[in-house]
């Protein structure tokens, strides 16, 4: 006599799924066995361990519905139909969250479990918008006004508070806001020398800035303190990224990318508070970076890794001659992803394949790592 799965013990089910999954996907795949299992099993599971970043490659238009994950563990791409992405304008990502804005209105949105939590609009008085501007008057479907968000926890947590990068449409650069708030609060104005990024960690929201300089805003007290980064950048062009770690992480990191005759060089440093400098590392222990233009993660994993780093050049592409048949259609509008592996001790280079190789217009955004969570 074959037994229904359906018909196993529902106080089993939760402990038969703790042994046979391990990444959201095999969770997911769990609750679509039957209804039972569904309602046996939590939409919300934390006996997960942490996950490695989902490139989201980006939308083949602003109203297209149809989201693409590279997910770089299985190789393999996710394709998914998301309603309620369609026609905004996706600003960033944190814990696992995308940030949409449309017409000024902004909320956050988990892609794998389609929950959304709106966020006060940025014309809430008192308005951040710019009188005159032409974004106040006319939003674009591709324009936003947020350029980058960073949580403080997940917002499944009533305590989490929002930290947003505001474009030059706004008097602000950065603010913030708690869940449920009414309207956004000011944590520092448009000033020279501009933002090159920011991230959260541990209630504190550390910058960097065009000078390298780090600032530190302290949002209980609303404190603030300057320090050098004292790195040197040899005058040649780099990237400078903050990169936002989780809850096991030790502190900030600072990386900088710097590209010198097609040779791309990644260098790690970390702060050193009894000596006061941020010191080079190249041995990150069990840790891995995922390095990109718009968000940088640090993530821990089980076994220490060749390659500790992860990133994704943004690469355009040159029109070729007509005589490259599959490649004449390429035009410097347009680039190609690749994701590469990089050994902070050696140097070493390595791409990672297979990857994702479709052809994006420059409009349709940039990729972004995102953290696939059912938190």
């Amino acid at each position: 006599m074959r037994l229904c799965w359906a018909d196993l013990p529902s106080d089993l089910l939760p402990s038969i799924a703790e042994k046979a999954s391990t990444t959201n996907i095999q969770y997911i795949n769990l609750r679509a066995i039957c209804k039972a299992w569904r309602q046996a099993l939590t939409p919300n599971p934390h006996h997960l361990p942490p996950q490695f970043p989902w490139l989201m490659l980006p939308q083949p238009g602003i109203f297209d519905a149809h989201v693409s994950f590279y997910d770089i563990v299985q190789s393999k791409t996710y394709r998914f139909q998301l309603p309620y992405m369609s026609g905004k304008y996706c600003c960033g990502t944190s814990h696992g969250w995308l940030v949409l804005e449309h017409e000024h209105r902004v909320s956050l949105f988990n892609p794998i479990t389609s929950s959304c939590i709106d966020l006060p609009s940025l014309d809430a008085p008192p308005s951040l918008l710019r009188k005159g501007c032409v974004l106040s008057d006319k939003h674009e479907g591709y324009t936003n006004c947020i350029q980058k968000v960073c949580l403080s926890c997940t917002p499944s947590k009533l305590s989490c508070i929002v930290v947003a990068w505001f474009l030059s449409s706004s008097n602000w650069e950065l603010g913030f806001c708690r869940l449920g708030d009414s309207h956004w609060t000011e944590l520092k104005k448009w000033d020279a020398p501009s933002v090159m990024d920011f991230i959260f960690y541990n209630n504190l929201v550390y910058t960097v800035n065009t000078k390298n300089i780090i600032s530190v805003y302290d949002l209980q007290d609303h404190s603030v303190w300057n320090f050098p980064s004292n790195i040197n950048f040899y005058n040649i062009p780099v990237r400078i990224n903050l990169v936002e770690g989780d809850a096991d992480s030790s502190g900030p990191l600072i990386v900088r990318t710097s590209e010198y005759r097609e040779k791309t060089t990644v260098y790690a440093y970390k702060w050193r508070d009894d000596r006061k400098i941020w010191d080079q590392v190249k041995d990150i222990e069990n840790r891995v970076l995922f390095l990109n233009m718009r968000n940088s993660i640090n993530l821990q994993c089980d076994e220490k890794q060749e390659y500790g780093a992860y990133y994704c050049p943004n690469m355009k592409l040159q029109k070729y001659p007509n005589n490259c048949d599959e490649r004449q259609s390429l035009t410097m509008d347009s680039f190609r992803i690749g994701i590469y592996q990089y050994n902070l001790e050696s140097g070493k280079v390595v791409r990672h394949k297979p990857g994702p190789i479709d052809v994006f217009r420059s409009i349709c955004g940039l990729p972004l790592w995102v953290t696939p969570s059912l938190i």
